[in-house]
């Protein structure tokens, strides 16, 4: 099997056009197996029989972006794993697109149409590779997370994994760009733009509440939160202030360009 495209889905995207319905209607014309994972019971109960779904995780609760993710790969056996939002709409072209350069650039483990150059120490995005905005695969310390593909063999060789402590949200994508690195494995943004996609919660700048496991959070609170464990698991340390930066020379990061 060459495909599986993978697809956590909590509701019906009312923030957007497009929806988990519209995105089954684009893969109608791919190849390649679909794997929902249900973090809502009322979409599960309107989809699970849909005919262009092939497999399905049914989740009571909301487990979060990590948890929807490592499920989707695990249950996946297609050689090239996409993790696509279910407010994203897809092109013809975009599949094909992305799947050729993830088996033809250098190490290349995960790709993606949009990512970063990130500065680790203050926390920042040094510069984001936007839809249009390059022409050339760009090595980058990260992929956006509503639309990627995985190498599964070498995601699975180098037991890479998206890191559940940063459930339900924010910060999973940092994480694995260190991983990535190191790994001796690279991230590439690439020239891919037959899609479309409306930020979510991840671009507001609400303090939007987050149903996760039966309990109500907050989108700022989260962050907050996630940013130390960044800073913990990767420096050994706590950030001092908010946009503090890494004073001593064996908190940096030696791996990050």
């Amino acid at each position: 099997m060459r495909r599986s495209f993978v697809i956590p889905v909590i509701d019906f995207s009312p923030h957007s056009p497009y929806g988990i319905e519209t995105l089954l209607a684009d893969l109608e014309s791919m190849p390649g197996e679909v794997i929902c994972i249900f973090n809502s019971g009322e979409v599960f109960q309107r989809l699970a029989g849909h005919p262009r779904i092939d497999k399905f995780c049914y989740n009571k609760l909301n487990a979060g972006v990590s948890r929807s993710w490592n499920i989707g790969i695990n249950l996946s056996e297609g050689d090239a794993v996409y993790i696509l939002n279910s407010d994203l709409h897809l092109g013809p072209s975009a599949a094909d697109q992305l799947e050729h350069y993830l088996f033809s650039l250098p190490k290349a483990v995960i790709v993606g149409p949009q990512g970063s150059h990130l500065d680790f120490k203050k926390l920042e995005v040094r510069r984001y590779f936007s839809r249009g905005t390059f022409s050339e695969p760009v090595k980058t310390h990260d992929v956006s997370g509503f639309f990627f593909c995985l190498h599964r063999r070498r995601f699975l060789d180098n037991k890479l994994c998206f890191d559940v402590r940063y459930s339900p949200c924010f910060m999973e994508e940092w994480d694995m760009a260190l991983q990535v690195l190191a790994a001796g494995l690279a991230c590439y943004a690439v020239p891919v733009t037959d899609f479309e996609h409306h930020w979510g919660i991840s671009g507001s700048k609400e303090n939007s509440p987050v149903n996760y496991f039966g309990r109500t959070v907050y989108r700022n609170d989260i962050l907050a939160a996630n940013r130390e464990k960044f800073l913990a698991k990767w420096f050994g340390r706590q950030q001092r202030k908010p946009g503090g930066v890494f004073d001593r020379k064996e908190d940096r990061c030696a791996s990050c360009f």
